[in-house]
C-alpha cells in the first residue's frame, strides 16, 4: 500500500498541475477555477480509498478487497495501511493549500497576515518619478499618481492596491517581485513625469511582477492643456492590457477642464496626503483658491473641509469653533452640489468625530457614524472610508470594526493607520498578541510613525507594564511633534512616582500656544490646586469661541471644590443629554457620565443621578468576547459607590487590578483615583486602601526597573 500511495501521489500531483495550467489558460474567474480544483482535490482521495477498499469480482460484482483469493475481508488496518492513509492526507492537504494559494504565502510576516494568491487582474500604481525642477513638481507627480489610482479603482473586475500602500515604495529601490508580494498584486504600473514650461511628458509601463516583463508602455508628449486627459488614457491602456472593461455601463468621460485648475488640484492632492502640518496648510490654501476658480466642483469643497478639520484636530492649528463652522459650510455646499460625494461624507464623518471628541455630544457621535457608513455605501472599495468607519466604531462595536478594517487592509495592506486601528479593535476583542504584532510590524515598516509607538505603549499600559510603556511613549514623544504622546508619557511618569521627569516632559510644551496652558492645568490637578484650575479655566472661557476643554476644566475644578452650582451650569452646556428624562450615556464617556451624575446628585436631583448611573452600568456591562477596559471598570466603581454598593464597586476595582490596572492618575484628567470626590466613602475602607497600596508597590518596582534600564548603556 505504501508503494500504491507513492504512485498515487506522483500521478495525482501531475494531473493536478496539468488541470491548473489548463484552467489558467482559459482565464476563467478565479472562484470558478478554485472550485474546479477543489472538486479535484476532494475527489482523488475518495477514488483512491474506494479502489483500495473494494475490488471488481470475476462475476462483475463489487466486493471488499481481500488479501488473497479465498481470504475473508480484512477487518483491521496494519501499519502499511496506516502509512498509506497518512500519505493520502498529506497529499490532500498540499493540494488544498495550493488551491487556496496559501503555500507560497505561509510564513510571510506583514500587517495583513496570510495572503491569498494574487489575482491576474490586480495592479498597483507606484508613485511616478519626478524629473522636473518646478517648485511643486513633486506634489504634481504624486497627485497624478493618485488620479490614475482613482481612475483604475472604478473598474469593477480589477483589484487596485490602495494609494497608501503604493506610496510606501516611493524612493525605495525594491524589486517588483517583492512589491507584488507585499501588496498581493500581479502587476505594477511605473511611470515618470517631466514638466518644462507648458510642456508635459509622462511615460508609463505595465510590468508583470512574476517575470518583470513589460506588458504595455506608452509615452505622452502633451501640453498642460491635455494633462487632464492623460490619467484616463493611462487607465485605458492598463485596462486593455489586463483585458478588463474600464468604462462599464456606458459611462461617459469627464469634460475638459481648465489646465491650471487641474494642475492646482493635483498638487493639493499630493500635499494633503503627506499629512504634515505645512503640507496640509498649503493644500488648504490651494483648495480655497479652487473654490473660487471652480465653485461648482463638489470635491474641492469637500477636500477643503477635510484639510481644515485635520489641521484643527491633528495639528491644533486654527481657532476651534470658527474652523468647525468653516468646514461645516463647505461640507454642506459639497453635498448640495453632489449628494453622492463620498469625499464629502468622509469629511462630514471626520468633523463630527472631532466634535464628539472635543465636546462629548452624543448627536455628534451618531452623525459621525452615519456619515462614515454613507461614505462606505457610496464607495465600498475606498480603503480610507472603510478605515475611518472601522476606527470610529471600534470603541462600541469592535467586532464589526474588525470586519471593516480587514476589508480596508485587503485593498491597502500597508496602510499604517488602518493597521493601527485594526490592532486597537483586536485589543478590544481581547486578541492582544495579534494586536501587539501589528503594532510592532508597523514600527518596523514605518520607523518614523509616532502613532504605532504610542498605541503599542497604550497596549502595554493596559497590561500593567508601565515601565515598558514608558519606553515606547518616550520614543513617540521624542520628535516633539505629537503632544498626545508627551502627555501620555507624563501621565506614566506620575504613576511611577517620577515627578521630576513628568514635569520636564510638560515643561517642553510650555511655549506652545494651545498645549502650554493645558500642561499648566495638568500640574494644577496633580497638585490638587483646584481653585487655581478654576480661575485659569474661567479666564480661558471668556475668550471668543473658547476651546471646549476649558469648560471641562471648570466642571472638574468646581466639583472638586464643592462649588456644584458652577459645575452644573457648565454641564448643562457640555452634556445636555445628561439632563434628559432618559439620559444617553456613551461607553466611551462613562467616566464623564459618572462625574455628571455626581454633580447632578449634589445639586439635589438624586433621581436623575440614579438614572444616569443605572444607564452607565447598563452600557458598560461586560460582553462576551470583548475586553473590559480599565476606564470602564473605574466608571463602574464610581457608579456603584454613588449607588451605595461599596462591595460591588470594590469588586470592579479588584477585577481591574487583576487585569493590569496600574494608573492611579487617570489618563484624561490626571486626577488620582482616591482624590475623586464621589469616592470619599471609600477612603477609610481598609480594602480600598489595601488595593491602592498594592498598585503603588507594583509601580515602585516598575520605577526601579525603568531607572535601571535608563542607566543601561544599551539605552
Amino acid at each position: 500500500m505504501v508503494r500504491v500511495a507513492g504512485v498515487y501521489t506522483v500521478t495525482a500531483w501531475g494531473g493536478f498541475q496539468v488541470a491548473k495550467t489548463i484552467l489558467e489558460t482559459l482565464d476563467l474567474p478565479k472562484w470558478i477555477s478554485a472550485l474546479i480544483l477543489m472538486l479535484l482535490v476532494l475527489g482523488l482521495p475518495i477514488v483512491l480509498l474506494l479502489s483500495w477498499a473494494f475490488e471488481l469480482a470475476p462475476d462483475g460484482s463489487i466486493r471488499r478487497t481481500r488479501a488473497s483469493e479465498g481470504d475473508e475481508p480484512k477487518r483491521r488496518l496494519n501499519w502499511m495501511d496506516w502509512a498509506a492513509l497518512a500519505a493520502i492526507v498529506v497529499v490532500a492537504i498540499v493540494f488544498t493549500a495550493t488551491t487556496l494559494g496559501l503555500v507560497g504565502s505561509l510564513g510571510r510576516d506583514g500587517p495583513a497576515g496570510l495572503q491569498m494568491a494574487a489575482s491576474n487582474k490586480s495592479v498597483a500604481v507606484l508613485p511616478f518619478a519626478n524629473f522636473s525642477n518646478a517648485q511643486d513638481a513633486e506634489y504634481f507627480a504624486d497627485g497624478l499618481t493618485e488620479e490614475v489610482i482613482n481612475s483604475l479603482a472604478q473598474v469593477p473586475d480589477l483589484k487596485v492596491a490602495g494609494r497608501t500602500s503604493a506610496f510606501y515604495f516611493k524612493g525605495r529601490n525594491e524589486d517588483v517581485r517583492e512589491i507584488g508580494r507585499k501588496l498581493n498584486v500581479a502587476h505594477v504600473v511605473e511611470g515618470s513625469v517631466r514638466r518644462s514650461g507648458n510642456r508635459l511628458r509622462v511615460t508609463c509601463q505595465l510590468v508583470s511582477v512574476k517575470n518583470g516583463y513589460h506588458l504595455w508602455s506608452e509615452t505622452y508628449d502633451r501640453t498642460m492643456d491635455d494633462a487632464f486627459a492623460i490619467q484616463t488614457e493611462i487607465a485605458d491602456g492598463v485596462a486593455e492590457a489586463l483585458k478588463v472593461e474600464l468604462h462599464a455601463g456606458g459611462e461617459t468621460r469627464p469634460a475638459p477642464r481648465d489646465p491650471e485648475v487641474y494642475r492646482l488640484e493635483v498638487v493639493a492632492k499630493g500635499q494633503l496626503r503627506r499629512m504634515g502640518k505645512a503640507q496640509v496648510q498649503s493644500a488648504q490654501a490651494i483648495y480655497k483658491r479652487l473654490i473660487e476658480m471652480e465653485p461648482d466642483n463638489a470635491e474641492v469643497h469637500a477636500d477643503y473641509a477635510y484639510a481644515t478639520a485635520y489641521l484643527v484636530q491633528n495639528h491644533l492649528e486654527g481657532d476651534f469653533l470658527p474652523s468647525v463652522r468653516d468646514a461645516q459650510a463647505q461640507i454642506a455646499k459639497a453635498l448640495e452640489l453632489d449628494p453622492k460625494s463620498s469625499s464629502a461624507y468622509v469629511a462630514k464623518g471626520m468633523l463630527n468625530a472631532i466634535l464628539f471628541i472635543r465636546e462629548g455630544r452624543q448627536s455628534a457621535e451618531i452623525e459621525a457614524e452615519a456619515a462614515y457608513r454613507r461614505a462606505v455605501e457610496l464607495a465600498p472599495r475606498d480603503p480610507e472610508a472603510l478605515s475611518l468607519l472601522g476606527d470610529f466604531i471600534s470603541g462600541r462595536k469592535p467586532q464589526e470594526a474588525v470586519i471593516y478594517l480587514r476589508r480596508a487592509l485587503e485593498i491597502d495592506p500597508l496602510d499604517r493607520i488602518a493597521n493601527n486601528a485594526l490592532a486597537g479593535s483586536l485589543v478590544a476583542t481581547d486578541h492582544l498578541a495579534e494586536a501587539e504584532q501589528r503594532y510592532r510590524s508597523n514600527v518596523e515598516l514605518f520607523p518614523d510613525f509616532v502613532d504605532s509607538k504610542e498605541q503599542l505603549a497604550d497596549l502595554l499600559l493596559q497590561e500593567g507594564k508601565l515601565d515598558q510603556s514608558a519606553i515606547w511613549y518616550e520614543k513617540a514623544a521624542a520628535p516633539h511633534t505629537d503632544p498626545a504622546a508627551s502627555l501620555a508619557l507624563a501621565n506614566v511618569y506620575y504613576n511611577l512616582g517620577l515627578l521630576r521627569q513628568a514635569e520636564a516632559v510638560l515643561d517642553a510644551w510650555k511655549t506652545h500656544p494651545v498645549v502650554g496652558e493645558l500642561t499648566t492645568a495638568i500640574e494644577m490637578v496633580v497638585a490638587r490646586d483646584y481653585q487655581g484650575l478654576l480661575s485659569l479655566s474661567q479666564a480661558k472661557m471668556t475668550a471668543p469661541d473658547p476651546d471646549p476643554v476649558w469648560r471641562s476644566g471648570v466642571i472638574i475644578a468646581a466639583a472638586s471644590n464643592g462649588q456644584f452650582d458652577i459645575a452644573r451650569e457648565q454641564l448643562l452646556v457640555e452634556a445636555p443629554d445628561m439632563f434628559k428624562p432618559t439620559p444617553v450615556v456613551s461607553p466611551r464617556l462613562a467616566n464623564e457620565a459618572a462625574g455628571a451624575a455626581y454633580i447632578i446628585g449634589e445639586t439635589g436631583d438624586r433621581g436623575q443621578a440614579r438614572r444616569i448611573l443605572t444607564s452607565l452600568l447598563d452600557v458598560t456591562q461586560p460582553r462576551p468576547g470583548l475586553r473590559q477596559s480599565h476606564p470602564r471598570q473605574i466608571a463602574r466603581l464610581k457608579a456603584y459607590v454613588m449607588l451605595g454598593d461599596k462591595d460591588r464597586g470594590l469588586a470592579e476595582l479588584r477585577a481591574a487590578i487583576d487585569g493590569g490596572y496600574r494608573q492611579l492618575y487617570d489618563t484624561d484628567g490626571f486626577m488620582r483615583l482616591d482624590d475623586y470626590p464621589m469616592l470619599t466613602p471609600l477612603r477609610d475602607d481598609p480594602r480600598f486602601k489595601g488595593m491602592i497600596a498594592e498598585v503603588e508597590a507594583d509601580n515602585a518596582r516598575m520605577r526601579q526597573a525603568l531607572l535601571s534600564q535608563s542607566a543601561s548603556p544599551a539605552r
